[in-house]
């Protein structure tokens, strides 16, 4: 393999793995760095009412200081509008928050539902370098300042009982395309 050759491969591999740390989901609530977690599509009719929650994972050491955990908990529908959204500060380690959705059902009709799905935002932690020589500095994505276990349920609202319950929450990876120079010349495998 030629040394160009190599280092175009060394790039495209550094772009591939590195772009969700540089590029935010298309459903982040903010520009800030993070991860951007979602649940499947679900229906939720007149009677029902959807909750999403989050457990902070973290554990409770004496002595220590925990480190802040905000998320940004959210409702969107299947076109992708957003319906209901909170901003948590700080989810102390060991326990949760979570939010609460009442969706308007479209049609009175028999079997008529909303479709929803729950996502859960975490900021990257960042890392601020020594100052250059010209006294500039960028912040550095780190990964995720804590890690929270997601829940969907949607629940009865005459009984209270759940109905629908998922743990199943995809990353939501950024788009990413392939630039144009890069598709003229096919890497050879050897």
């Amino acid at each position: 393999m030629s040394r160009m050759r190599y280092h175009q491969s060394a790039l495209a591999g550094l772009l591939l793995f590195a772009w969700p740390l540089l590029s935010p989901a298309q459903t982040t609530p903010t520009t800030t760095p993070g991860l951007t977690v979602t649940s499947g599509m679900a229906g939720v009719s007149s009677t029902q009412t959807a909750r999403l929650n989050v457990l902070n994972l973290q554990q409770v050491v004496a002595g220590v200081t925990a480190v802040a955990c905000p998320a940004t908990l959210a409702f969107y529908d299947d076109t992708g509008a957003l319906l209901k959204q909170v901003a948590v500060t700080n989810i102390s380690p060991a326990t949760a928050g979570n939010l609460v959705f009442k969706p308007t059902v479209p049609s009175t009709a028999v079997n008529a539902r909303a479709q929803l799905r729950a996502v859960v935002f975490t900021p990257f932690a960042t890392i601020t370098p020594t100052p250059t020589a010209s006294g500039s500095t960028t912040l550095i994505p780190a990964g995720p300042v804590c890690t929270l276990l997601s829940s969907f349920e949607v629940m009865d609202d005459a009984t209270g009982n759940t109905q629908s319950l998922t743990t199943d929450f995809r990353s939501m990876s950024p788009y990413f395309a392939q630039p144009v120079a890069a598709l003229k010349q096919p890497l050879a495998i050897r």
